[in-house]
């Protein structure tokens, strides 16, 4: 039986081996076994709040990938209602709103331009990442659920030896109860401890637990409906299903061409930067700045580009809980997924002049001014200046541009 620590020292002070040698050599005995289970009770008390940390960690990871993934299909869902709920005279301003130089020096621009490329690749992106980090926070609960076995398996056999040994001392000095003593010597040595067993009693409990939580959650839905299920147009979708994987968003029909392509804006300290240039099908040029660190360069393959713009998915594990590493990641993993610099097509003039840089050439774009810019002009002009590898490549890249204004 177990009494706490404070009891154990307080009871072996009152005897001594003058009064009651027996006594005192019994007291001795059990408070010794009393520091070993203090101890093991300690150590099992932080096993299971490491195990909970790390338990909750992995929920929220999974909850806030699910989050990310049914907020890009909100904005993926609006956006695309937007677009196709526009008259046909407004798509066709949207999409055949080319401008020439003249129209440059009028400063005009086509109003209403979006891109649904954009909320399609962040959606396409947010359920890879979902997917990813379902794998991995998979292979993290298992490595947890063995875990609990192997403490379970530990604590029970040092349990089952502290005992051991506690009746084999007794059973000295209670050498005239023997009748008692064996049976329960026997009992012992009869506890299963085979490794499957213990493993069985493990999972059942973990089962009973996890339906437990489900009898919880099914009462929950009964009472109120659960917000995730209201996503539009998903009605018709179960989880029972299976994990869903989308392709590369370099791969949309909403896509006309992407290319690794150095740019830089006007002025002498401006400096050429490699960045992933996508051309949509909405008449937008949207640049992805690169990480100095991917080594990649004009003229790079544009799917090792976009893997270089997605950072690797991390989920809680023993060893970042134990580290102390910060978690969720789903809050960072889609922050270089947002274009630095996006230009709509219809309002913009490409100019490649071959008589200077044979590969290079330069955007125009007419921007609409807003807030206190509007009371001196209604629109301004922005620059921007790109190189290519060759002058085929140039020349065949502002051909693009041109034809998806």
């Amino acid at each position: 039986m177990f009494y706490p620590s404070c009891l154990c020292e307080s009871s072996a002070y009152q005897f001594t081996d003058r009064d009651h040698p027996h006594m005192s050599q019994t007291f001795g005995i059990h408070f010794s076994h009393f520091f070993v289970l203090n101890r093991l009770l300690d150590h099992l008390k932080s096993e299971v709040i490491f195990m909970e940390k790390l338990g909750d960690s992995i929920m929220n990871e999974l909850e806030t990938a699910e989050d990310e993934v049914c907020r890009a299909w909100d904005l993926y869902y609006n956006k695309t209602l937007d677009f196709c709920g526009s008259t046909p005279k407004t798509t066709k301003d949207r999409l055949e709103g080319s401008h020439d130089v003249s129209t440059l020096v009028f400063n005009t621009a086509v109003k209403g331009c979006a891109d649904v490329w954009v909320e399609e690749m962040r959606y396409r992106m947010a359920v890879a990442f979902l997917s990813s980090v379902w794998e991995k926070c998979s292979s993290e609960l298992s490595k947890l659920f063995l875990s609990m076995k192997d403490a379970e398996c530990n604590r029970r056999t040092q349990i089952k030896e502290l005992m051991s040994k506690a009746a084999q001392r007794q059973e000295c000095l209670w050498l005239g109860l023997p009748s008692v003593v064996n049976p329960f010597l026997k009992e012992l040595n009869e506890w299963p401890m085979e490794r499957k067993l213990v493993e069985d009693d493990v999972q059942y409990s973990i089962r009973e637990r996890a339906q437990s939580i489900q009898r919880d959650e099914a009462e929950h839905r009964r009472t109120g409906e659960n917000p995730k299920s209201q996503a539009p147009e998903l009605n018709g979708v179960y989880e029972v299903d299976g994990n869903f994987e989308l392709s590369s968003p370099l791969v949309s029909d909403l896509m006309c061409k992407a290319k690794v392509i150095e740019k830089r804006s006007p002025g002498m300290m401006s400096s050429w930067k490699v960045s992933l240039a996508v051309i949509t099908y909405d008449s937008f040029l949207q640049l992805f700045e690169l990480p100095p660190t991917c080594k990649l360069h004009s003229g790079s393959a544009p799917e090792v580009a976009f893997q270089n713009l997605i950072p690797p998915v991390v989920v809680p594990s023993m060893e970042g809980v134990k580290g102390g590493v910060k978690f969720p990641s789903a809050k960072y993993w889609l922050d270089n997924l947002v274009p630095s610099e996006s230009f709509a097509l219809p309002n913009c003039v490409v100019s490649h002049k071959d008589e200077k840089n044979p590969s290079s050439f330069e955007i125009v774009e007419t921007i609409l001014t807003s807030g206190a810019s509007k009371m001196f002009t209604k629109t301004l002009n922005r620059k921007m200046q790109f190189r290519a590898v060759t002058r085929e490549e140039a020349k065949d890249f502002v051909d693009m541009l041109k034809r998806s204004k």
